[in-house]
Formats: structure tokens, sequence, C-alpha cells
């Protein structure tokens, strides 16, 4: 008997207390929650609302600056380059415009463009390494002087297209030179368009967009033999162009300003290229005045990872004292527009 009231004890406590919630849910606090619930929702509400805003606001900031660069590149340039040969490495085709808009600002900027150099597929094409290997026989006969360095074919021709433009000319003789390049370009590697009378003072990458450089009908295991050749070959024309230690810009088509991928992200998350600059975000009008800019500063012996990406340091070079160029343009106040 005296379980049994305990039991019947303990139950009507329990139905007591959700009576009791219930009356209380029902009345005062189901006010007072419902209160504050819809306080911190419109509170988030108009957080949210405050960082739209103020997203929209810096976005149309970035944008009017990088109209300004665009617009006022060829002044912004001028006598940075003077007297300078150029080469520009491309990637892919699909940077064609940008390059093409490089060419015309090193020529503004007082240097020139002897040759232009872009990069085949075959070079990371999984299919390709029988050719790969032909080709890299090839040049050895072309250039005996010529260094071939490197774990794989494709890191060796990789690292021997970056000498045929930056071997000084004691190094490597015109003759091999020239054969180096037609060899290299009879055997697909590359394409040439120009004459290159001698190694080049400097040197711009122009890295393309990730999904330029991918083929949509591979499957999983080419997929990712083709990313990590790809990313070899990258590799090893870092490692060459920091050997030749020249004046370089690693330029790189990033969109959504997305710096996580490609050249750009081998560039400047190893410290082994600190010296090198880079500017993300070649795809945009102002892509290319700042990718001159660095080269310019790179002359000068200065160094810096430029654009919007998140391993940005800067939007653009800072102006150097000893340089002849224009300062480079203030950013644009909050409530006005871009100048000039």
């Amino acid at each position: 008997m005296i379980d049994f009231r305990y039991h019947l004890v303990s139950l009507i406590s329990v139905f007591l207390a959700l009576a009791v919630g219930i009356v209380l849910g029902a009345g005062p606090l189901r006010e007072s929650l419902g209160t504050q619930l819809a306080g911190q929702v419109e509170q988030l509400r108009t957080d949210k609302e405050t960082l739209r805003t103020e997203n929209d606001r810096l976005t149309a900031q970035n944008d009017q600056l990088g109209t300004y660069i665009a617009q006022t590149a060829p002044q912004l340039v001028a006598g940075t380059l003077d007297g300078s040969s150029v080469a520009i490495l491309a990637e892919d085709d699909s940077t064609r415009e940008s390059t093409d808009e490089i060419s015309s600002l090193v020529s503004a900027a007082g240097g020139t463009v002897p040759v232009r150099v872009t990069l085949g597929g075959m070079l990371w094409d999984p299919a390709q390494a029988s050719a790969r290997a032909e080709a890299v026989t090839a040049l050895r006969k072309a250039a005996p002087d010529l260094p071939l360095t490197g774990a794989e074919d494709s890191e060796r021709l990789a690292g021997a297209i970056a000498a045929v433009l930056l071997e000084p000319d004691d190094a490597l003789p015109s003759e091999q030179r020239d054969a180096a390049l037609d060899a290299l370009s009879s055997s697909q590697v590359i394409r040439v368009d120009g004459e290159l009378d001698g190694s080049v003072d400097a040197l711009v990458h122009a890295g393309a967009a990730p999904d330029a450089l991918t083929e949509s009908g591979d499957d999983t295991a080419t997929a990712a033999a083709r990313a990590q050749a790809l990313s070899a070959v990258q590799t090893r024309i870092l490692d060459a162009v920091v050997e030749a230690d020249v004046p370089a810009v690693i330029a790189g088509s990033t969109p959504g300003s997305d710096d996580t991928t490609g050249i750009i992200r081998l560039a400047r998350g190893d410290a082994r290229y600190d010296a090198l600059s880079t500017v993300d975000g070649l795809q945009r009008a102002d892509g290319p005045p700042v990718a001159v800019l660095a080269l310019g500063e790179q002359t000068r012996g200065g160094a810096g990872d430029y654009g919007t990406g998140a391993g940005a340091r800067a939007r653009v070079p800072e102006a150097d004292a000893t340089s002849t160029a224009p300062s480079a343009p203030a950013q644009p106040s909050d409530a006005g527009g871009a100048a000039g």
C-alpha cells in the first residue's frame, strides 16, 4: 500500500508539473518567449541587411577603383619598363584578351614583347606521355646545353620552356635557343608568336582559369592525373623562374576572386616564390594594368601579392619614389565615383 501511494504521488506531481507548464506556456511565458524570439529574428534580419549594404558598398568601391586603373593604365605604367624586353608565357588561349592588353601596356611602359609563348595541353594530358617522351628526345638533340631537369618528362619540358626564354646568352648559344624553340613548337609543346633574339629581361606568366585547363569527359582517375600533372608543370615553371632570378609576375585568372586554385595558389602558398610578384583577377579590366605595374616594381627590386583574392596583400603596387610612373590612384571615396 505504501508503494502504491508513493507511485500515485509521483504521478500526480508529474501531471501537475505538466499542467503548470501548459498554463504558463499558454499565458505569460508564451508571450515573453515569443517577444524575445521575434526580437532576435528582427535583429538578425537587420544585421543581414547591414552586411549586404556594406558588401554592395565595398563591391561598388572596388569596381570604381578597377575602372579607374583600367582607364588610366597607359599613364600609370608610362616609363616603368624603359628598355626592358618582356616575354609573356600563357597557359591557355583563354587568356588571349588579357595577354593582348599586357603586351600593349608593356609597350606603353617603354618595354617590348618580342615573343609570346602559349603552353600546349599535351604537357599535362595523361594520354600524351609518349608524345612528351619524344619531345624530350628531340629537345636533347636540338639543344644539348639546355638544362632538362625534373622527375617527369612534363616537368623537364616545362623547365626547358622557361630556360629557353630566360637562360643567359652566354649559357645557351643563340642557335641552340632557336633550335629548342623549333623543337618545342614542332612537338606541339608550345605555340610561339614573335621572334626571340636572345634571352629576355623579364617575364609575365598568364595563368588560365582552372576550368579552362580541364576536360569535361575525364573520369575521376583521369581528372586527378591531369590535375596532378598540371600542378607539377606549374611548379617546375615557378622553380625555373626563381632560378633565373629575373623580374617576373605570376598573373592568374581567378573567377570570383578565388585565389585558392591554379598557379596563383602555388605561388602564394610557398615561401620559395616570395621573390615573385603575383596578381589575381587577370580576367578583369584592371588585371593587365596591375600586372604591368607589378612588373615595373619587380624591375626595381620589389615584390608583392596584388588583387582582391584572400592572399593579396594590396590592391595595386605602391608608388615608388624611384619610378618615373605617376602615383597609383587613391581609393575612391565612399560617395564619389571613379576619377578620370
